[in-house]
């Protein structure tokens, strides 16, 4: 037990270091994309999959979780128009030789075309992806994500009357040294506000629609510090967000569900019209432990909706080796971290 422990608090030390879219102005995974007029559409909203190689993931239960999702979102009468994936695509991604193993496992549940990613065979549901703080872990790297899933972190996709900006929260940053409870996402760098700002500006849309990993808004702990928000530019990019009449701002990385407003108002009846609100800062459950999704959808009238939360019920992999499947974990991670350094 108490070797266990040290395992535990060895790596808590570790993680102290350290198709028919318009693409606007760049080009994800070396494509560009032609424009095409839509009315009536939805998507569906996904974050947190986590997933692992099978040498980290013995029973596979993370890639096994990713599939599950996919083939319910598959088995939809009516497909979605894309599938949006926020973030914390794998356990750790960095720019060594595991984290690139993980990235093929995950890449082994999607379908690829013309440099795209697609959930299905028949190439007619795309994956969109912003990275998360697990997607720079162990090295602060993007570089496997950039290699294998997408080259850009910063983008914008028009689908007729409405623009979706894909845009990256950056990786661990620590508010109050040596805690790891104080851990935030890096936030918005003032280029990234920049941007923002030129692209809100530049595409006249009737709705907007942000995709980042962090929330923006979360709830305040005992000493009134917000916890797991974005550290940089947090204020700023409420602010623009409202400026520009921002409809939504889909996010992770809490593995909750729950509704802000840029005044910290929590709401809890679903479905929200967004026309009726201010920005929303909506949180979407994670892919990891539970299978979570959420679905958005936009009419031609220009209602923006956001729908409730779904969990898919499962079996459990390993139901009956939860403490053990833990331990596993953190000596396959701690093995990951060491085999970064080698590499």
């Amino acid at each position: 037990m108490r070797a266990d422990i040290t395992i535990f608090v060895l790596i808590l030390g570790l993680v102290l270091i350290g198709s028919s879219f318009s693409i606007s102005g760049i080009r994800i995974n070396n494509i560009e994309l032609s424009k095409t007029e839509t009315s009536d559409f939805y998507f569906v909203h996904i974050s947190d999959t986590h997933v692992m190689n099978k040498q980290f993931d013995k029973y596979e239960e993370y890639k096994q979780n990713f599939v599950r999702v996919l083939e319910e979102i598959k088995n939809f009468k009516e497909k979605p128009a894309f599938i949006a994936l926020t973030g914390d695509t794998v356990e750790w991604g960095g720019s060594g030789a595991t984290g690139a193993l993980n990235y093929q496992t995950l890449l082994s549940c999607l379908y690829q075309k013309d440099s795209m990613l697609y959930v299905d065979s028949s190439f007619t549901i795309p994956i969109y992806t912003t990275p998360g703080n697990h997607d720079y872990m162990w090295e602060s790297s993007l570089k496997n994500y950039k290699n294998y899933l997408n080259s850009e972190n910063k983008y914008v996709i028009d689908m007729g009357s409405v623009s979706l900006f894909f845009i990256d929260s950056g990786s661990n940053y620590f508010l109050e040294p040596w805690n790891w409870l104080r851990v935030l996402g890096a936030g918005l760098f003032d280029k990234d506000i920049q941007w923002l700002e030129q692209q809100f500006s530049n595409h006249q849309s009737d709705k907007k629609i942000v995709f980042m990993h962090h929330p923006a808004v979360n709830y305040r702990d005992e000493k009134g510090i917000m916890i797991d928000v974005i550290a940089r530019n947090r204020e700023n990019f409420i602010q623009l967000c409202e400026n520009y009449d921002v409809e939504l701002v889909l996010m992770g990385h809490t593995h909750s569900s729950v509704v802000y407003d840029g005044n910290e108002n929590k709401y809890d009846s679903y479905p929200f019209n967004c026309s009726n609100y201010p920005t929303l800062f909506v949180q979407t459950d994670d892919c990891k432990q539970d299978v979570n999704y959420r679905n958005v959808s936009v009419s031609s009238s220009g209602d923006v909706v956001v729908h409730e939360y779904i969990r898919i019920d499962f079996e459990p992999v390993c139901k009956n080796l939860t403490s053990n499947l833990i331990l596993i974990k953190l000596k396959d991670m701690l093995r990951g971290f060491f085999n970064e350094v080698i590499y």
